[in-house]
């Protein structure tokens, strides 16, 4: 049994990598963010600061590549378990009668709201351990999108298979909204002031998403769209606000900024603190009762 659950991760594993299309990919989204970055330079953007964040975040991602086939493997069982539940989807020969740039444009809205979802999710005190390794970044740039934990690309595919798996939009539209998706997260999270005045409502900008990363009370889990800043407007979550100085970062929380060790380790660290806190509170409640 164990020899064959580890030779299955082994073919996800070889079958993610041996993809002419994933590295296709993966390089581009990879060279536009490089380019972007270095294009949205500031003064201090090579600072100690600004090179040891991204150094941690390259670390993150290397960690990740690691995690990749068990992160497949999970959502390869969560897959089969929610089709096993037959839930109706839109026959596969709908999208064809679908001019290809409507059902691009569909992908791209549909993801984002999933996306707006999932993140609003990330922001409450159950999965914020998870979460909270995006938000340790105290140098935020064009590298800050890969700085996520294995775990978060997990819960999202969580999402994606319980939203829009009905959808049945044809895989290479999916891709490529994926890819959009990509390249405007790295976008928002360059360090340079770009807002987009009256279109602020329809794609956000780096002044938009900044706000969300700082540590700055009044925008703590605001402005969770990733593309489209509508979904915030609609559903009270929107901040809107000028040029932001405030620092970046989760230190409120004591959250390490550079140490992918810790990192990786976070999310389990802290729900053993919420546990410990819990039962400790429990404790003094029962005595209260018993006095």
């Amino acid at each position: 049994m164990l020899a064959e659950a580890a030779g299955r991760i082994w073919d996800i594993y070889w079958g993610f990598f041996s993809s002419g299309k994933t590295i296709a990919v993966l390089a581009f989204v990879g060279g536009f963010v490089v380019i972007a970055s270095l294009l949205g330079l500031r003064g201090r953007v090579l600072s100690r600061s600004a090179i040891t964040n991204s150094l941690t975040t390259l670390a993150l991602v290397l960690l990740n590549l690691l995690l990749a086939p068990a992160v497949g493997f999970a959502a390869g069982k969560m897959l089969a378990l929610y089709q096993s539940l037959g839930i109706a989807r839109i026959p596969d020969g709908f999208w064809q009668q679908v001019p290809w740039p409507l059902t691009m444009l569909i992908a791209v809205i549909t993801k984002d709201f999933c996306d707006y979802w999932s993140h609003r999710a990330m922001h409450t005190r159950l999965a914020w351990p998870v979460h909270a390794v995006h938000h340790s970044d105290s140098h935020v740039n064009g590298l800050t999108t890969f700085r996520v934990h294995a775990l978060e690309v997990l819960l999202m595919m969580a999402f994606y298979i319980l939203l829009l798996t009905w959808l049945a939009i044809p895989a290479e539209l999916v891709a490529s909204a994926y890819i959009v998706a990509a390249i405007h997260n790295a976008y928002v999270h360059l360090e340079i002031d770009i807002d987009h005045g009256p279109f602020n409502w329809l794609l956000a900008s780096p002044r938009f998403h900044r706000w969300h990363h700082a540590d700055f009370p009044p925008a703590y889990g605001k402005n969770l769209a990733n593309m489209i800043p509508l979904f915030d407007m609609l559903f009270g979550t929107y901040y809107k606000a000028g040029t932001c100085g405030e620092r970046m970062g989760a230190e409120r929380d004591g959250i390490p900024a550079n140490d992918p060790v810790k990192l990786m380790l976070l999310p389990f660290r802290l729900w053993a603190e919420g546990l410990r806190k819990g039962m400790h509170a429990a404790r003094l409640r029962l005595l209260r009762r018993q006095s």
